[in-house]
């Protein structure tokens, strides 16, 4: 939880400086990410979707660049043929670039956006990068995106050792609150 609470106090704290200003409250959807786990003889498959809510703070640096930093919860779910896996869930900090294109007057605007930071794991997986890269269009103050989204994490215990890595494509709306 204080990890959590710095996270959110550096996104805050960084909206304080400046004058262009973007805050983004987004939630997404996966609809059956994978884990990637080394030497694992079970499905890697999830049993269902899972989900996430966040918020990032950007700033436009010039027109159609803006660079910011976010924090989420994501919530994974179980392993579907695995009693023994529970998986995780994440709390990622990042930093996000994002260029929306030139439209002229129209009010919808597509975009490229990139995140790139660390995650927060729990049930005693290590902690590890968390990175994402996508698309998706603007209307008005309204978000919609398309992203591929990894979780990078390790476990260490006395019947496994190895790589656990969550991967999914994620559907997500948000809405900006501009400064």
């Amino acid at each position: 939880m204080k990890k959590l609470a710095m996270g959110l106090f550096l996104v805050l704290g960084l909206a304080s400086f400046a004058a262009q200003n973007n805050i983004e409250v987004k939630a997404g959807y996966d609809f059956g990410g994978k884990y990637d786990i080394d030497d694992f003889s079970g499905s890697d498959k999830v049993k269902n979707g899972a989900f996430e809510v966040g918020a990032e703070y950007r700033y436009t640096m010039t027109s159609g660049i803006e660079v910011g930093a976010g924090i989420a919860y994501q919530g994974h779910k179980k392993l579907k043929d695995s009693n023994t896996v529970e998986g995780f869930d994440s709390i990622p900090v990042y930093a996000t670039a994002k260029y929306n294109f030139d439209t002229g007057s129209s009010p919808v605007k597509p975009y490229l956006k990139a995140d790139m930071g660390y995650s927060f794991n729990t049930n005693d997986f290590n902690d590890g990068m968390y990175y994402a890269a996508g698309l998706g269009v603007s209307y008005n103050n309204f978000n919609a995106e398309l992203m591929y989204k990894e979780n990078k994490s390790k476990i260490d215990t006395w019947w496994y050792d190895g790589n656990l890595n969550y991967k999914r494509v994620s559907l997500g709306i948000g809405y900006n609150f501009g400064f």
